[in-house]
């Protein structure tokens, strides 16, 4: 099979896993698809599409290895080669772009820097920033509420930058040290910021923290200083009491971009109705995470819909959005492009800030997420799924996108 029939046929049965899951009459599918096509959409929290590893990748990976470098370099370096696949494979940017305007979306809120130093960040933005060069036919940075919709005037998609955690040094000797690189990140875009990504950080205590310790003194110096640069709050991978003071603190509205009900699925990476209502009471906003694995139950798009039925109940549908924390993954045909393995490799597949407690619930269908109901090329059906479950035209136009431009305004999101 060819390598593009692979990619949309493997679409296909991810479409027709949906279908099979939500059940639709004609009428509910044919109504959801109209919606979603002209209605404002947005992914609260995603990622671009990924390339595949092409004969350059496997050509890079092999130079650098023989080359002696380390395996953790090495992961790295691949992980930024990968952006150079997406710009410069010879198929790959006609994958790209079919990806995105397949989905429907009129906006993502994109991660462009995971927040674990200021110089991988900046390396990862140099990345994004390609990918907008190469793709300026399909996509452009938004900053604002205004942006996004100007954007979509223009036939583009809107991207609006988010970073998973803080451009803190820890170094803790003068305040406007830790704090003055905030501006840098919104001159570059960012609107988005994670207070913590899982572990304890100097700001606040990570989800997966057994201690949920509350917010640090420079937490509150930090959540002060993005109120007034016009950068959400973002809590999706905070812990309890630090997610609670965040929003007590904030003179602006706050979001838990992905994340889903504690109360369906007893997971660090959820929130409890305690938490859902402080944001809620800040005017922010939670988006549901389209995750097998971490929605326990049946972990397909009825399970994710029980999440956001759950949260609309609890905090109203005004503060309720998607968040699918996926993308579009095309695994390509099953060839190594002369790959080698790396003997007694040290990966870090075990990052301290990425170790979570053990999962108590093993997902009955693993690549749901990819290849399955919850798949990011099904977004459509997700708007399909809304309507089955009986909300409003109006409701819907808040869960996926009204709520955002909300929340961006109310929090001063300049471009």
């Amino acid at each position: 099979m060819k390598e593009m029939d692979f990619i949309f046929e493997r679409q296909r049965i991810a479409w027709q896993r949906g279908l099979d899951v939500l059940k639709p009459t004609q009428s509910q599918l044919e109504h959801g698809l109209e919606l979603h096509e002209n209605m404002f959409v947005t992914d609260h929290f995603g990622f671009l599409p990924r390339s595949f590893r092409n004969k350059s990748y496997a050509e890079k990976f092999n130079k650098l290895m023989s080359q002696g470098v380390g395996a953790r370099e090495l992961s790295k370096q691949m992980a930024y080669q990968l952006y150079e696949c997406t710009c410069n494979d010879e198929n790959y940017p006609d994958v790209f772009r079919r990806a995105m305007r397949n989905s429907g979306l009129n906006c993502i809120v994109h991660t462009v820097a995971e927040g674990k130093s200021r110089e991988e960040d900046i390396k990862r933005m140099a990345c994004n920033l390609m990918l907008f060069r190469k793709f300026r036919d399909t996509m452009a940075q938004a900053g604002s509420a205004d942006d996004i919709l100007e954007i979509n005037k223009e036939g583009k998609i809107a991207v609006v930058f988010s970073v998973n955690g803080p451009p803190i040094v820890g170094e803790l000797q003068e305040l406007e040290q830790e704090l003055h690189w905030i501006d840098d990140w919104r001159r570059l875009g960012v609107r988005l910021m994670h207070l913590s990504y899982n572990r304890r950080n100097f700001i606040a205590d990570g989800c997966a923290e057994r201690s949920d310790a509350g917010l640090s003194d420079l937490g509150l110096e930090l959540i002060k200083r993005l109120n007034e640069s016009g950068i959400i709050v973002d809590v999706p991978h905070t812990g309890k009491r630090s997610s609670i003071e965040a929003a007590k603190a904030s003179t602006k509205p706050i979001m838990a971009s992905h994340t889903a009900a504690k109360a369906l699925f007893d997971y660090i990476r959820c929130k409890d109705d305690e938490t859902l209502r402080a944001i809620a009471d800040t005017d922010g906003m939670v988006g549901v995470y389209a995750y097998a694995g971490l929605l326990g139950g049946d972990d397909n798009l009825n399970t994710m819909l029980d999440h956001i039925d759950h949260i609309v109940k609890v905090i109203g549908v005004d503060h309720v959005g998607i968040g699918t924390d996926g993308c579009f993954t095309p695994d390509h045909a099953p060839e190594t492009f002369g790959l080698r393995g790396y003997e007694n490799p040290r990966f870090d597949t075990n990052r301290w800030w990425g170790i979570w407690r053990k999962n108590p619930h093993t997902p009955k269908n693993p690549d749901e997420s990819s290849s399955g109901s919850l798949a990011w090329s099904n977004w459509p059906l997700f708007t399909v799924g809304l309507v089955c479950r009986g909300y409003s035209d109006e409701e819907i136009a808040k869960i996926h996108g009204q709520n955002f431009l909300r929340v961006m305004r109310a929090n001063g999101c300049e471009a």
